[in-house]
């Protein structure tokens, strides 16, 4: 087997990985988890898909023709061409590289972090206001929201 199908099949290994990890509680504008599968899936030679099609990104390969097809493009001067080229990525993975990633996701997934390095109640319910914790949670998850007044009196009296 080749290297480049090594890395190729490494990369399918993780895009598989990436998958099954969870999505996150927060939106946020770009996700971790569906930028990286969209990484993967190129270098694996999987298909990406981009949801809609009318709302359609250009690809980092597509910036990166676009760059190096002309001396300025959009009218971009040439020390701000040679800044860009030189934050776009460059994906020359290794197999070794990869799989030290498939390790590290397998490890997060699996919480073993959290469990080696548990801590106790001590540090989730503190002594002086054992609903702290428990309140943001629920601020953002959206289950209880607070109202101006309660959220008033914690500040001043700290329950």
């Amino acid at each position: 087997m080749s290297s480049s199908q090594a890395v190729r099949d490494a990369a399918k290994q993780l895009v598989s990985v990436l998958e099954r990890f969870p999505a996150q509680r927060i939106r946020h504008i770009v996700s971790f988890k569906d930028s990286q599968i969209e990484r993967f899936k190129r270098v694996a030679g999987l298909s990406v898909d981009g949801g809609s099609g009318n709302n359609k990104k250009a690809s980092i390969e597509e910036i990166k023709d676009i760059i190096n097809r002309t001396s300025g493009p959009l009218g971009l001067q040439k020390d701000l061409l040679k800044k860009m080229q030189a934050a776009l990525p460059d994906d020359e993975l290794s197999l070794q590289s990869i799989e030290e990633q498939i390790k590290a996701l397998n490890s997060l997934t699996s919480n073993k972090y959290k469990n080696y390095y548990d801590v106790g109640d001590k540090l989730y319910k503190p002594a002086g206001n054992p609903q702290y914790y428990q309140r943001i949670l629920d601020e953002i998850e959206g289950k209880k929201k607070e109202t101006f007044m309660s959220a008033f009196r914690t500040v001043v009296f700290g329950k």
